[in-house]
């Protein structure tokens, strides 16, 4: 059978919603750290390709909706350029994320493997489409309220659904699935998940202040220890007996 061929390593969705793993963010950030000191180039190329596509979609909206400000663009416009730009950057992030899940078992596949594979996965896209909807449509009930709870819910909605990309490709969970398993579990570890998020947060403000250039060990550092915390939450399939050549290929993930 195909399943004979993977076991997991980590934890599993089961075991995560019933609360039963145990999470170290302490042990996890030191070994991310340690993962990143070894393996930044490939989570590199993502970033590279994710500032290539900032620059191209600024360049559209300039060459072909002629704006100068979005302060002042219609709102047709505006919903039209943050389609496009969600459709764009998704593959790309969920790539990186996948290829920070793979570090986190000790292999060492090239980002564009992984990338020219999620590029073909329409349901990626229509993932993260459906995410900023939901997370739109909470915004603007909330706002009515008050700015300050739209900006909490918006928050809440972003960390709560960060590992839905990954439960969708490695898991193979439905759309709704994705997002639902990603909620509760994240509720059931919302303290150290949120401490996760937030801490990065902070760091990449931070960032700014260098210039850019710690971003060169942020951006690697944040995806491998999101892939450490989604392996232990989670599980990962790996293929058995991996040789040292395989493992630099995508064959942690049999989608």
């Amino acid at each position: 059978m195909e399943d004979d061929k993977f076991e997991v390593k980590g934890g599993s969705l089961d075991k995560a919603l019933g609360g039963e793993v145990k999470l170290d963010l302490k042990l996890h950030i030191k070994e991310a750290w340690e993962l990143t000191k070894q393996q930044k180039a490939e989570m590199l190329h993502g970033a590279l390709l994710l500032v290539v596509a900032a620059f191209a979609l600024a360049f559209l909206i300039q060459a072909v909706f002629d704006i100068d400000n979005l302060e002042t663009a219609s709102a047709q416009n505006l919903l039209i350029i943050k389609l496009i730009g969600v459709a764009v950057t998704a593959p790309i992030i969920a790539a990186m994320s996948l290829l920070g899940i793979a570090h986190s078992v000790g292999q060492r596949p090239a980002f564009f493997n992984l990338f020219k594979r999620i590029v073909g996965l329409m349901v990626v896209v229509v993932l993260a489409l459906l995410i900023a909807a939901f997370t739109d449509l909470f915004s603007a009930l909330t706002s009515t309220v008050s700015g300050l709870l739209s900006l909490i819910f918006t928050v809440y909605i972003g960390m709560a659904t960060g590992f839905s990309v990954l439960l969708l490709i490695e898991k193979k969970l439905a759309l709704t699935q994705a997002i639902v398993q990603s909620f509760k579990v994240f509720n059931r570890y919302i303290l150290p998940l949120s401490i996760f998020y937030l801490m990065f947060f902070a760091l990449m403000i931070v960032g700014m202040f260098t210039f850019g250039i710690a971003y060169i060990w942020l951006i690697p550092f944040y995806f491998n220890l999101k892939g450490v915390l989604y392996r232990e939450l989670f599980g990962v399939s790996v293929r058995k007996n991996d040789t040292p050549e395989s493992a630099q290929q995508e064959s942690v993930f049999h989608v």
